[in-house]
């Protein structure tokens, strides 16, 4: 599998460096894929239809919300765990004054699921074990629209085919910029 990046130049604001121009890497999403093109690549590989297995995603998805708004986690087999968390104002020095008035918002949590070998290091269930980084390069797009995102958080860019078909480890790219890693 692979990860494609792109390289970003960021101008210092403060300290010694100020004004220098650093470079470094983000992550590059070539789009996201609808749940209809998810459920269609699962419907390939199951005796299950499309609309079954749309049919199975939207009840699952229903009764995540139901069961969090009840006050349970949810735990996601193969992807992590799901939770409501606070965003406060402020605290404060009595216990008495603790309340739900410090609530501002609630928002949805995650935890990704992981393992933790012997010498103590995580292994998250949603990252391959071996991953390549490779240089993202306008000629190894797998969708050919040269519209990735690489705003470092994997905010959806570019398009993907309708089904989904995106080639498994998406960009091959080549040349010194790829580095191998052992996610294990």
């Amino acid at each position: 599998m692979s990860k494609s990046y792109k390289v970003f130049p960021r101008t210092l604001t403060m300290g010694e460096k100020k004004g220098q121009t650093v470079y470094s890497v983000r992550p590059v999403s070539y789009g996201t894929l609808t749940t209809e093109e998810v459920a269609k690549q699962i419907s390939t590989e199951s005796t299950a239809t499309t609309a079954d297995v749309k049919a199975v995603l939207d009840r699952y998805a229903y009764y995540v919300v139901e069961n969090l708004a009840k006050g349970y986690n949810i735990e996601l087999l193969g992807f992590g765990t799901l939770y409501l968390r606070f965003i406060t104002n402020k605290a404060v020095s009595e216990p008495k004054k603790a309340n739900a008035n410090l609530v501002k918002s609630i928002m949805p949590g995650f935890r990704p699921s992981f393992s933790v070998d012997r010498n103590g290091k995580r292994t998250y269930d949603l990252i391959p074990n071996r991953i390549s980084l490779v240089k993202y390069s306008e000629d190894n797009d797998p969708n050919g629209d040269n519209n990735p995102t690489d705003k470092g958080d994997n905010t959806p860019g570019g398009t993907t085919p309708s089904g989904g078909n995106t080639p498994a480890g998406g960009n091959t790219g080549s040349g010194t910029d790829e580095g191998d890693y052992d996610l294990k």
